[in-house]
This record gives C-alpha cells, structure tokens and sequence, in this order.
C-alpha cells in the first residue's frame, strides 16, 4: 500500500450481508418483522462522542422507571423519587426504604471513511475505528415517612447518584507502508502507531427532599414536594496521546500530546413537584428541575458554525473545548392509567420540555415517553417503553431508544432491573487530521450503546 494512511485506502472492505437472513419459522414470523420493525423505530439515541460537552443523559432514575420508557416522575421507586418527584415521597407505604442499584453503560462505536468497492465499482464506507469502552455507577439512599393526624402523610428522604458523566474513548489504529527491499517476508501495511483520545469524569448529585400527601379533601388526593440537589465537585480529565513506532512516520497527525485536568465547582438545582391522583385509574404530575451551570474557567468552548458541530480541532492548532457544564432546566407532564385497583396493568405517558436557555449552540428540545407494566398470574411485571427524542444540538437527527425490564419481590426484598438500547449513526469531521488527506467528506460514526440496571430494595 503506497497511500499515506489507512483512511486513503481504496481497496475493497470486507462484505457484510443484512441481518435476518435466516430462514424463520412460519409462526415465528411475526416475531421476525416485529424486532425489525422495532430496531428500525429505536435507530438513535444521544451519541457517546458528545459525552465531553453535553454529559451523558441525566434521566438516570430507579430500576423501574428506567425500563417503563424513562417515565420516572410517575414511577420513580424508592430514594430515587427525592430527585425526580419528591411529592411521591409522601406516598410511601412503608415507615422506612433502603435501596441500592448498581448501573452498567458500554458503548460500541465505529468510525468509517468513504472508499471505492473495486470489485462492484461502487462508493461505501470501511471501518477504520472500532472503540468499546463502558461506565459504572452506583446509587443509594433512604426515605421514610409517617403519618400526620388531619393533614395526610409526609415524608422525607436522601439519594446519592451520578448525576452525569464525561467518558469517551477513542483509539485509532494507523497503518503505513513497508517497502521490501531484500526479499524477506512483511506485512504491507504493518501498524506505524496509536491516535487516542479520552474523557473521564463524573458529577455526583446529593438530592434531599420531602413531599407530603393531602387526604383530607374528598375524592381528590394531592402530592406536593420539593428536594435540593448538591451536585460535587468532580475532575475532569481530557488526554490526547499520540504514539508513534517509527522514528520515520510521516502519516500520523502532528497535533501535539495533551494532558490536562480541570476542577468543576459545586452548584445545585432544586426540584418541585406535584400529582394528582383524580381516581382509582388515572393519575397525573408534573414537575419542574431548575439548571445548573458548573464553570470551569481552564477551558473554552470551539464550535465550527458552518455545521454546529463540535470540534476538538481547530485548523492544525489544538484546542481544548471545555466545560462550562450545563444541566438544563426540565418541565415535566405525566398521565398514568391504572386498569384496577391492584394495577394488573399500567400505561404511562410523559413529556418532557428540555431548555438550555441560549447556552452555547444547544436548542431547547423535547423528550416524549411511552412505558407500560403488565404483572402476570405469578405476580411478575413485564415492563418496556419507548423514548422519542427531538434534536438538541443543531444539524443532528431526532433520536429515540427502547427500554425493557422487570423484577421480582422476596418478602421486604424487592429485586428490579432494566436495560436500555439504541443504535445510531452520523456524520462527523476526522478527529485526527492528517496533511495531505485527500478526503473530502465527513466519515460516518455509528453508536450502539446499551445501560443496565440492577437495584435492591429493602423495606421495613
């Protein structure tokens, strides 16, 4: 290979073939078109490369309400209701909860540039990154509650939880050319060095909150509350590591090394919710989360304005883009609709209105949520859901993502656990510019990413 680069490569990529090629069963065919058709509805979610600006998603509430569609105003369970609605709090029927939930996030992204298919004499795409990394998280805290003679039921907890995180990954593999000069046997496109670049850090969030359960007017009960959410002080770390083999290497970018450490200073936001429980099968919330801006004044902010995307690289110079961390102010609407009184089953709808408030390039955009719960004879709940999602940052598509889960209770021990799923994909500038390149277009990411949830809860 004579070109200066892998990404100059014009032969042809492995051939892939399209999924679902089997030969299905008649009766399982309906379950055929139904994951198609699924995998095509839940095609994106919030992209991992913009973990470094924007955070990873804060919706990250119980086990439970994760798996019904993220509806956690309505169906948050035990501390997790301090942060998203602490009017619930005075619903608890126990005098006391502890519960602990444990959070797994990987993602799984491929970075391809346009070539040329010598054998069909067509344009695609060949994979010249592949990055997997993941993020693990653990959350806890305690409420409780009591009854109050005339006025209804009050209660108070604690939550501990991250509130976002900046972890990104990326390691790309370069490739150069070996010319054989006395005969012996060589790779022709031997590895001449590493590009890397990396993310990490993550801003805890302590919520203390109360809310209190009015039963004293007839046929109408209403949940008010309030929590204040302390996010820490957290360090956030960016590194860029060039690692050459070869003295003689002349195909890899000329951006310097890069380690540098930044301190993100605590701030709060506060939280005010309220529900309605109108009769023994609808119910209806809403909730309101203030921002909460955390300035780190080692680092600015470089955004390209042909496009709107952001860059880590300016020209041939290299720029630190930076943190100024915004969490946006949310407005929340829910309705949840309960068959019968022992919720056999449970459809629940949400809206969320998300605002940046002219922060950055960001844009005000909305979340719209879908989850359901159905409990079998045994007692088991079936929990999925639906999340749409409209753009946030400019020249980039509406997302959405597909939530399952269940969980199973053992006297005062309740089990719960979820998932989240998504896959995604766009276009984006080369993050190591190489002189000479002769690409002219942007290569395509494409992200799939899957969270986990496994959370205990012991009530006494």
């Amino acid at each position: 290979m004579n070109s200066k680069s892998i990404k100059q490569l014009t032969t042809p990529p492995l051939r892939s073939y399209p999924p679902f090629q089997r030969k299905v069963p008649q009766g399982r065919l309906w379950i055929k078109y139904f994951f198609i058709l699924l995998f095509f509805i839940t095609s994106i979610t919030g992209q991992s490369l913009f973990n470094r600006w924007t955070g990873t998603d804060p919706f990250v509430g119980s086990a439970r309400s994760t798996a019904m569609g993220n509806t956690h105003l309505l169906n948050s369970t035990g501390s997790s209701n301090v942060r998203f609605n602490p009017a619930n709090l005075g619903n608890t029927k126990t005098n006391l909860e502890f519960d602990f939930q444990v959070n797994r996030s990987s993602a799984f992204e491929r970075w391809s540039m346009p070539v040329r298919d010598s054998f069909g004499e067509f344009l695609t795409h060949a994979d010249y990154v592949a990055n997997e990394f993941s993020y693990y998280g653990i959350s806890g805290g305690i409420v409780s509650s009591l009854k109050i003679p005339v006025l209804g039921t009050a209660g108070v907890g604690f939550h501990y939880a991250p509130l976002t995180h900046f972890t990104y990954q990326y390691s790309e593999e370069v490739r150069g050319s070996y010319r054989i000069e006395d005969g012996e046997y060589a790779s022709k496109d031997p590895i001449v060095g590493y590009q890397n670049l990396s993310t990490d850090g993550t801003l805890m969030a302590a919520s203390i909150g109360g809310g209190v359960n009015l039963d004293f007017i007839d046929d109408i009960e209403i949940s008010v509350g309030g929590a204040i959410n302390l996010i820490q002080t957290a360090d956030l770390t960016d590194r860029v590591e060039v690692d050459t083999l070869y003295s003689d290497v002349t195909n890899l970018t000329t951006l310097p090394d890069w380690n540098e450490t930044s301190e993100l200073p605590a701030t709060n936001f506060i939280t005010f919710s309220t529900s309605f429980t109108l009769n023994s099968n609808i119910i209806i919330g809403a909730s309101w989360e203030g921002e909460a801006i955390s300035n780190s004044s080692s680092y600015y902010l470089e955004i390209d304005s042909t496009s709107g995307l952001f860059q880590y690289w300016n020209d041939s110079s290299f720029v630190v883009s930076g943190l100024n961390y915004m969490k946006p102010e949310i407005k929340t609407f829910a309705i949840s609709y309960n068959s019968n009184e022992q919720q056999e089953m449970s459809i629940d709808f949400e809206i969320n209105q998300i605002s940046y408030n002219g922060h950055h390039n960001f844009q005000d955009y909305k979340q719209f949520k879908f989850g359901f719960e159905y409990l079998t004879q045994l007692g088991t709940p079936i929990r999925g859901g639906l999340i749409y999602r409209t753009a946030f940052i400019p020249a980039m598509k509406p997302v959405s993502m597909f939530t399952f889960g269940s969980g199973k209770s053992i006297g005062n021990l309740v089990i719960d656990y979820a998932g989240t799923y998504s896959f995604q994909s766009f276009n984006y500038p080369d993050l190591f510019p190489v002189e000479g390149d002769i690409r002219s277009e942007n290569d395509l990411v494409r992200d799939s990413q899957l969270h986990l949830q496994f959370a205990l809860t012991y009530k006494f």
